[in-house]
């Protein structure tokens, strides 16, 4: 029986970058603590968010739900290699770092930050962000996606 290359599985449909599966992994990690965050009192506790109406505090946790749903659907996404999971978790990474970087800078200072304050958040939180960007965006994760999606036809 002779063998051709069809009936050859390639490596490269089977492997799995490890950077990417790490990614993913953060992704449904950072989800699921944005689910339970606001069920635990975790919240922001600083003065001016206390004083803010129940519907001020209602946008704000439906926020952060939403974006802890959002992350675990693009982490789950990737773990199953959809290409559309890699583009949506950069969008992710994105906007959640304007919305993260403030409320890390209100949680540092305890309250509205000073511009100091502001720019340190923007830089720590950017630069984490960057990592996980980085880590999603290489060329291995995004040859691993599409050669997954090549070989079982879909999207």
């Amino acid at each position: 029986m002779k063998m051709n290359e069809t009936n050859i599985i390639k490596p490269s449909r089977l492997r799995f970058p490890v950077s990417l599966g790490i990614a993913a992994g953060y992704l449904i990690l950072t989800g699921t603590l944005a689910l339970v965050w606001p069920f635990l009192g975790i919240g922001p506790h600083h003065p001016e968010f206390q004083a803010k109406s129940i519907a001020f505090k209602a946008g704000a946790y439906s926020r952060e739900l939403t974006f802890g749903i959002l992350f675990l659907v693009s982490g789950v996404g990737l773990f199953l290699r959809k290409s559309w999971a890699r583009k949506f978790a950069l969008v992710m990474l994105v906007i959640t770092t304007i919305y993260i970087s403030y409320q890390f800078a209100w949680g540092f200072a305890g309250g509205r930050p000073n511009p100091a304050i502001l720019g340190m958040s923007f830089a720590i939180v950017g630069a984490w962000n960057a990592i996980w960007f980085f880590l999603i965006f290489k060329k291995s994760s995004k040859e691993s996606i599409i050669t997954q999606q090549a070989g079982r036809g879909d999207g």
